[in-house]
């Protein structure tokens, strides 16, 4: 078994936006919520169906769950998002595309971990207010998620053929 080897991706704006988005939003939860925490009443919702309906309460201590989830993924995807060699593209990789493919798959780790941080802040925020999540969280949730997987690898297909 041969090893891929370790590519450089280059950092672009985009790359160094998001980063400074998600660190925004991660400290600016944990900052509300820290804010917050002594008003929360001694349950809060801790799960939702997929109506947005809450189903489930656990003491006011379980707001750090969801926040601390968010980073833990977060700080694994970053990891992941270090060392190209760890990803299966799903396309035949060359010399001449590698640059390219590399590319695409780091847009698509870095929007990922965009829209999780995006989701998962959301939900951390939304469920101090004790308040349903609503029927359409779901369906936005999962197109915000999957669009971005489609495109990339429609865009990923193009640059294998090329």
């Amino acid at each position: 078994m041969t090893s891929k080897p370790e590519i450089e991706i280059s950092v672009t704006r985009f790359h160094k936006l998001v980063k400074y988005l998600c660190t925004f939003l991660q400290a600016g939860t944990f900052l509300y919520l820290f804010f917050i925490f002594g008003r929360l009443p001694e349950q809060i919702p801790t799960h939702y169906n997929g109506a947005g309906e809450i189903d489930g309460y656990g003491s006011r201590y379980t707001i750090w769950v969801c926040p601390a989830a968010m980073v833990l993924m977060y700080l694994f995807i970053e990891l992941v998002e270090r060392h190209p060699a760890w990803w299966n593209t799903g396309v035949t990789v060359t010399k001449t595309n590698a640059k390219r493919i590399y590319g695409i798959v780091k847009n698509l780790v870095v929007t990922m971990k965009l829209v999780l941080v995006l989701i998962f802040a959301y939900m951390s925020i939304w469920s101090s207010t004790g308040r349903n999540l609503g029927a359409w969280f779901l369906p936005v949730s999962l197109a915000v998620t999957f669009v971005p997987v489609v495109i990339f690898l429609i865009l990923l297909s193009r640059a294998a053929k090329e």
